[in-house]
């Protein structure tokens, strides 16, 4: 049966050859310690020692998946196999202490029977009833329960069912082990595989115990010796492959969740991040917008600046909530339109700016930049006593723009990871992600922004960006064409 095969993967030969080797031990054992002359006999005798050991590591094995992925299949499964190997404790435990005296057939029979009945019990409510106890627990609750009854059996009626016919007990258990197997078979809660090699095992054991039921002949001996390590063999193999997928399919699950989380962080940073940029960016319009609506006096020249500043960021916020601030590519753009501009919007929320144009051109992209400048003007107004001041230089091909204030500065415990995510100082009321917005934002610019030391205190921030190789070039991103002109230079 082609789907009775472990899937791909999940198990090998060798782990099959392992396993084989470890069942074949107690076989090995006890056809050593037993007579010269009843080897043969006396491993089929002790069938128990064969397969008591399978048997735990089996139920183990269920058990540990069941804890990996407690579905009520693997859930039965476990409780099933916790039972058969409690069972097989029991029969190794009685051929063991009654040596040399063999066990009878029937009460070996009897305890297959048993364990068919849990099994039919079992694959016939397990798919449509959650198992509520500790499958483990449960097992071993049961299968001493019965454990007990079978003692007290084998003590005070050793004979109680050796009048049956051999023919009718036969006939029963052959349809009770067939029967089980069947019903097995439909389970829908198992792989398909899994199922069909449960059914294979119950047929084996079975079938080895009734063989040594109805005969002491040297082949029946041999079959059950064969039937009952195949058995063996094809339990632990396969309750082993069930706790390997379930860990292999529970890795896939964390790793699939942890790409999940992974992803849903990138796109709340990204959201923050927009969100943090908004909320400056408007402000800025609104305390514009309402310098002009309430103030009284304001020359004509302001009113211009406030305007056209109110244009600018209303259509960069346009942009902002469509895309990030970086989304186009970089182009030659005019630093005193966006310095510009961003200085006024601080001077209508009523925060102090020194600025000088500097005629100074860059490859960049504007909003990007403006967005970076926009957070360190923010940080200074924060942070700084008086008027932050803003300084524009051109350092070989690199325009150095410089945002200065007079506050407490950076602590040197924070430089290292200043631009991390969430950093900010024990002073500091903000989210500690605007610092990290403008280093990721000037880093995919091909520039860079760092903390410098200033001769007076405080803290300067510093980003470089290649400087506008053609001054002559017109802007060639149509997002940007409803910029204003070039603001006037004295803004203070």
């Amino acid at each position: 049966m082609t789907s009775a095969r472990i899937p791909g993967g999940s198990w090998t030969w060798r782990r099959t050859c392992l396993v084989l080797g470890v069942v074949l031990m107690p076989v090995l054992a006890l056809s050593l310690f037993t007579s010269e002359g009843d080897r043969l006999a006396g491993t089929a005798r002790f069938d128990g020692v064969i397969v008591s050991p399978a048997a735990l590591v089996s139920a183990i094995a269920c058990y540990a998946a069941w804890r990996v992925n407690p579905r009520p299949g693997l859930a039965w499964t476990a409780f099933a196999v916790t039972l058969l190997g409690c069972q097989g404790l029991t029969l190794a435990a009685v051929q063991l202490i009654r040596f040399p005296r063999p066990v009878e057939g029937l009460w070996v029979l009897a305890a297959d029977l048993t364990i068919a009945l849990v099994v039919l019990f079992s694959v016939t409510v397990g798919h449509l009833v959650n198992f509520r106890p500790d499958p483990a627990a449960a097992g071993f609750a049961l299968g001493s329960v019965i454990a007990v009854l079978r003692l007290l059996w084998l003590r005070d009626s050793p004979q109680l069912g050796h009048d049956l016919p051999e023919a009718l007990v036969a006939t029963v258990s052959v349809a009770a082990f067939l029967t089980a197997a069947a019903f097995l078979l439909r389970v829908t809660s198992m792989p398909a595989w899994a199922r069909q090699r449960m059914a294979l095992t119950i047929l084996l054991i079975g079938g080895a115990h009734l063989a040594l039921y109805l005969s002491e002949s040297p082949a029946a001996q041999l079959s059950a010796i064969v039937g009952e390590t195949l058995g063996a063999t094809a339990l632990v193999t396969t309750s082993l492959s069930l706790f390997f997928i379930e860990v292999e399919v529970d890795e896939r699950n964390r790793s699939h969740l942890n790409d999940e989380l992974e992803r849903a962080q990138r796109g709340i940073r990204v959201h923050r991040a927009q969100f943090h940029e908004i909320n400056s960016t408007i402000a800025g319009i609104t305390s514009a917008s309402r310098l002009l609506r309430s103030a009284r006096g304001i020359s004509e020249q302001r009113r211009v600046l406030l305007e056209d500043m109110i244009f600018a960021e209303l259509s960069r916020l346009e942009r902002l909530m469509a895309r990030p601030a970086d989304a186009s590519a970089p182009r030659l753009m005019d630093l005193d339109e966006a310095i510009g501009t961003l200085v006024v919007s601080q001077e209508a929320r009523g925060n102090r700016v020194r600025w000088e144009p500097s005629g100074l051109k860059v490859n960049a992209q504007p909003d990007a930049v403006a967005e970076v400048v926009n957070i360190l003007l923010d940080n200074a107004a924060k942070h700084g006593r008086s008027a932050a001041e803003v300084t524009v230089t051109q350092i070989g091909d690199t325009a150095e723009i410089s945002v200065h204030d007079d506050g407490p500065g950076v602590e040197e415990s924070l430089r290292r990871r200043l631009f991390d995510w969430g950093t900010r100082g024990p002073r500091s009321n903000g989210q500690g992600i605007g610092l990290h917005i403008a280093h990721e934002l000037m880093t995919r610019q091909g520039g860079y922004l760092e903390i410098r030391d200033g001769g007076d205190g405080g803290a300067t921030f510093v980003m470089g960006l290649p400087i506008g190789r053609d001054n002559d070039q017109e802007p060639q991103d149509g997002d940007d064409d409803d910029e204003p002109p070039a603001l006037a230079t004295d803004l203070t």
